[in-house]
């Protein structure tokens, strides 16, 4: 290697050096000191005492913890198909020009902004079952008034609609930007030719828009996964560990059971199963996406 390439290698490592010490200190160093508290019984307050995998074999043969698996997992298939469905229909809607679409592109983002604890806040009162909105809606349907956050098969359901509200903006944002980048001659052709409107989204837009698309599911998935606040703030867990989600799970053990050995090993479980189905995502998701 010439001293012009060693000078060229020497400035890109200054320019990420930066990067590399936030990362490093922020993400890399605390990762590995978890993994090291997983290998250890303690609660904070008393000397760590280091019983090897003991807390993984203890997470693995709980009832708890698989329910708090399966109650995420049932919180991911709830919002993510639900709110990257409702996001395509509000894209491929406001990518239409109409007076005072600019007000409409506002008002679908602003949850987005919107603080989670006060939204959560706010749901609890339109989720009440004897006053609350959800309900006063219900009866002006017809249909049979629910329980919601009181009733353990039915209080998901609900925080489910709140993630549900949250996170369609940014989908929507996210895939409004994917459709302007498709190029107009495809649906001129496609017109041409004779095609509907739906004919067009089907074979033009929802393939053109796989990438994009795929993206959104990823960054929805891991969104979901950590799901946390919506549910300290309008359930803690409940009724009946109906909403005992991983995050919760771990919290509750961390600082409230002081078993900061075991919920650090429910953080790596976590960790690890976010890190290999994103990895799943990218080595299936991308070849479908490129098949197309």
């Amino acid at each position: 290697m010439g001293r012009r390439a060693q000078i060229d290698n020497l400035h890109g490592w200054l320019f990420i050096s930066p990067a590399i010490v936030i990362f490093t200190v922020f993400i890399f160093a605390p990762m590995g000191v978890a993994f090291f508290i997983s290998l250890q019984k303690w609660n904070m307050l008393s000397p760590m005492r280091f019983v090897g995998l003991a807390n993984y074999v203890k997470m693995i043969g709980s009832d708890h913890f698989w329910n708090s698996v399966r109650i995420s997992m049932l919180y991911v298939l709830g919002t993510v198909p639900v709110s990257i469905g409702l996001a395509m229909i509000f894209a491929i809607m406001l990518n239409t020009i109409v007076h005072g679409i600019a007000f409409f592109r506002i008002m679908i983002y602003l949850p987005v902004v919107t603080s989670m604890a006060a939204a959560a806040i706010v749901f609890q009162y339109i989720f009440e079952p004897t006053f609350g909105l959800a309900n006063y809606v219900l009866d002006v349907v017809g249909l049979e008034r629910m329980m919601w956050l009181n009733d353990p098969n039915q209080a998901l359901v609900a925080v489910v609609i709140v993630g549900i509200w949250k996170r369609v903006g940014y989908n929507t944002i996210i895939l409004l930007a994917g459709l302007q980048s498709i190029p107009t001659y495809y649906y001129e052709a496609a017109t041409i030719d004779g095609a509907s409107r739906m004919q067009m989204i089907r074979k033009i837009t929802i393939p053109l828009l796989s990438p994009v698309t795929f993206f959104v599911t990823v960054m929805q998935i891991i969104a979901s996964l950590k799901v946390f606040t919506s549910i300290v703030i309008m359930t803690n867990g409940g009724p009946a560990r109906g909403t005992d989600v991983l995050p919760y799970f771990l919290y509750k053990n961390a600082f409230e059971y002081h078993k900061m050995g075991y919920a650090s090993a429910v953080a790596y479980f976590l960790f690890g199963a976010i890190f290999i189905f994103t990895l799943a995502q990218f080595r299936f998701g991308e070849k479908r996406v490129h098949y197309q």
